[in-house]
């Protein structure tokens, strides 16, 4: 919290600065709390483009504060991450990780809609408590690099990094037939984009170089301007159900686009990601068994379970978890990836039910993450999820030092 505090007070100086030398008044910026855009539904995440992006700030450019870097320690994880030439940075994500699995702690993580100017909204809600984890989303993370001068949401995840913070990221990339958002399901032809020329491929290929773009970025400290940063990233999540264009994919067609996509990023020398894979919990018969769609390599697997509270029925306890165990016997590393009431319109959802339900299946999940509210419902969409907006959330973290859960 110092580099942090820190940091931002350098930028102050520099805006300052910068206002003097132009001859005009300095005006501070500071961010508003606001509705982040909806995501996830009583199974999946929706799409992520609902919320409006601000138009772009001219273009300018910030140097990083001069805070001296510091080398990343040789980690070795309990288990060998799938990458050999992981990061110094992936291997203490995955070591802190396998840390947290051996102590009996479960992290409590709170995903950003980095879409939008408020996309801090969620955490500044948490009154300076901390969380151990946060997610963003990549797509997420391109439109919001176009705010330019105020408050770069990249920077701000290198310095949570720095902070101790693990980041994870998910990628709700667009239909590469229509160009639409990940739901619309009208072309499902994953073996097309394993075929070099078709124009879905060249459009899913420029797409994902143009993410692993962004991971480099991070990997790189942003050219060196802060200390570099490694990310747990989970592609083509929730493929077990039918609401993504990925979903229900060919088992073998599926693993194939995984496998090509982790081996496209090893060529780019994009070598900082910690790969994870996440199914939705078998909640109706519309969901497939997710060990069929378990990829060849990955270093983590989890499920995506949202407690459907908005139906009337209450809150679920236990937790429905269903497929979680499956998945944690046949990997090393587990962890409930996204996880939260849908529906919720009191905010009145414990989340200490997340580890209560888990530990009753025999398992001790690595993280816990939960997402940002939901926006006006205009899509479809309505309920609080985040951790502040719930009745309990700030409480709940109070008894998870540096937000990390003692798992009984």
């Amino acid at each position: 919290m110092r580099r942090r505090a820190a940091r931002v007070l350098e930028v102050g100086a520099l805006v300052l600065v910068l206002g003097v030398l132009a001859g005009g008044g300095v005006v501070l910026m500071t961010d508003t709390d606001g509705d982040a855009r909806p995501s996830a539904s009583s199974g999946p995440t929706s799409s992520t483009t609902s919320t409006p992006t601000p138009s772009p700030t001219p273009e300018a450019t910030v140097p990083a504060p001069s805070t001296p870097l510091t080398p990343t320690p040789d980690c070795t994880p309990d288990v060998p991450l799938v990458d050999e030439d992981a990061t110094p940075e992936a291997r203490c994500l995955a070591q802190t990780l396998d840390t947290w699995q051996r102590d009996g702690l479960m992290g409590v993580g709170q995903q950003l809609n980095l879409s939008n100017d408020a996309y801090q909204a969620p955490l500044r809600q948490l009154g300076g408590r901390q969380v151990a984890l946060v997610g963003f989303d990549l797509q997420e993370l391109e439109q919001g690099e176009q705010f330019g001068f105020y408050d770069p949401p990249l920077q701000r995840l290198l310095e949570l990094a720095a902070d101790g913070v693990v980041l994870t990221a998910s990628w709700h990339t667009p239909n590469p037939d229509s160009g639409l958002d990940a739901r619309d399901r009208r072309w499902t032809d994953l073996a097309a984009l394993l075929e070099p020329g078709t124009p879905q491929a060249v459009a899913f290929w420029a797409d994902y170089d143009a993410k692993l773009a962004l991971l480099e970025r991070l990997q790189s400290g942003d050219d060196g301007l802060f200390q570099p940063a490694a990310v747990l990233f989970r592609p083509f999540h929730e493929a077990n159900g039918d609401w993504f264009w990925w979903g229900h994919p060919d088992p073998e067609d599926y693993r194939a686009l995984w496998a090509a996509m982790q081996e496209r990023a090893v060529d780019a020398g994009v070598h900082n990601i910690v790969w994870g894979w996440s199914a939705n919990v078998v909640s109706y018969d519309g969901i497939a068994d997710p060990l069929s769609l378990v990829p060849d390599d990955v270093d983590l697997v989890g499920i995506d379970s949202y407690d459907p509270v908005g139906d009337g029925s209450g809150q679920a306890d236990p937790l429905d978890l269903t497929g979680l165990a499956e998945l944690a016997a046949n990997r090393p590393r587990t962890a409930i990836t996204e996880v939260g009431p849908h529906g919720s319109t009191d905010g009145d959802w414990d989340p200490t039910v997340i580890a209560r339900s888990a530990i009753a299946l025999g398992v001790r999940p690595t993280y816990a993450l939960l997402w940002f509210d939901d926006g006006d419902g205009a899509d479809g969409y309505t309920g609080l999820k985040q951790i502040g907006s719930l009745r309990t959330g700030r409480a709940w973290l109070d008894s998870c030092p540096d937000g990390l859960c003692p798992l009984p």
